[in-house]
């Protein structure tokens, strides 16, 4: 008798991954980045460009170094990069463009390559590099716009703008109108003009306060495909702007629930940095309860630290003080695991099942 084999193929790959891989999600950090970029180009902000670009190359100088001495991966390399035009973006465009160089050359060499190797860095490497630049050319850097007489108006980022300090484009008339005239009215309410040339380009001379809009949508792309969770930049967001509604009025003799989150959100680059710089791989807790913990905490040092907006480097030392408190959250999460995986570990032991 001949007996007849069925030959079976077997797949080495049973698993999909719910989540983008780091490579690909450095990959659209750099293609987001850049747009902004580009746009500093298309608005002949050419100073702002050049500071970003020697931002870059000394991320560059870095990354050959990282590549030479450790042979690093690609897309190593990659997040260097990215991390050089995020230094770039959220420098004043007045800064010397040789200290640029060096601040991003030394701290990415020193964070990246030397102290903390690997791109899971518990630490922000583009928050050091920042304040690392505030100590050495604080005046370089703008002054708060907001003032304590501003804060308690309800609608303190109207004054900012009918006074000049944040610019309004002739289009803003006929989308605010438009907007008005449909969405906002089957709710009973408006908007003023200037909302809109707020969001589209605010001037500011730090690159990465200026495209809010661009920011939004690249929030969306990053939430859309599941590149990073959700929980902490929306939760910081809710508890930021919660505090600036409810209570800042009050601690400048106004009245509870009259702050503008309009202004608080739409400087100082919050919607950047809770974008771009807040879930940085490393510097996040990877549990629910500790991502909750994260963003709400997160949320109340960036009142703390920031106010109602308008404040050139506090997003950036929220980042770094969020990046502390969040050791202490993970050291919790890997204590916890560790109890939890130990009661298994004994309970299949009693059972002798292992």
């Amino acid at each position: 008798t001949q007996h007849k084999t069925k030959t079976k193929l077997l797949f080495i790959k049973p698993f999909i991954y719910q989540r983008p891989s780091i490579s690909s999600v450095v990959i659209k950090y750099l293609v987001l980045l850049l747009i902004q970029v580009i746009m500093l180009l298309l608005t002949k902000s050419y100073s702002a460009f050049f500071v970003v670009l020697t931002a870059v190359l000394g991320a560059a100088c870095a990354a050959s170094i990282n590549f030479l001495a450790f042979h690093e991966q690609p897309f190593h390399i990659m997040s260097i990069i990215t991390q050089g035009i995020l230094i770039g973006m959220l420098l004043p465009e007045n800064y010397p463009v040789v200290i640029v160089f060096f601040i991003s050359f030394i701290t990415l060499l020193l964070t990246r390559c030397i102290v903390f190797k690997g791109i899971n860095s518990w630490i922000n490497a583009p928050a050091i590099a920042i304040i690392t630049a505030w100590f050495i050319g604080k005046n370089y850097f703008p002054e708060f716009t907001i003032t304590t007489d501003l804060i308690p108006l309800r609608n303190s980022s109207v004054y900012l703008i009918q006074n000049g300090s944040y610019p309004v484009y002739s289009f803003d008339s006929t989308i605010t109108s438009f907007l008005n005239a449909t969405v906002f009215d089957f709710f009973k309410v408006s908007i003023p003009e200037g909302f809109i040339s707020l969001m589209w380009d605010t001037h500011s001379v730090i690159p990465a306060f200026r495209f809010n809009i661009l920011t939004i949508l690249s929030s969306i792309v990053f939430l859309s495909d599941n590149s990073f969770s959700s929980v902490i930049p929306t939760l910081f967001l809710i508890v930021y702007g919660l505090l600036v509604r409810l209570f800042a009025p009050m601690m400048f003799g106004g009245f509870f629930n009259q702050g503008d989150i309009i202004l608080a959100f739409f400087t100082s680059g919050t919607l950047f940095c809770s974008t771009f710089l807040i879930q940085w791989f490393g510097t996040c807790p990877t549990t629910l309860s500790g991502k909750i913990l994260m963003g709400i905490s997160t949320g109340i040092l960036a009142f703390l630290i920031i106010g109602v907006g308008t404040s050139p480097i506090g997003m950036v030392y929220t980042v770094l003080v969020s990046n502390i408190f969040s050791l202490f959250i993970k050291a919790f999460e890997e204590k916890k695991n560790l109890k939890t995986t130990s009661k298994v570990v004994n309970k299949l032991a009693a059972k002798g099942e292992l």
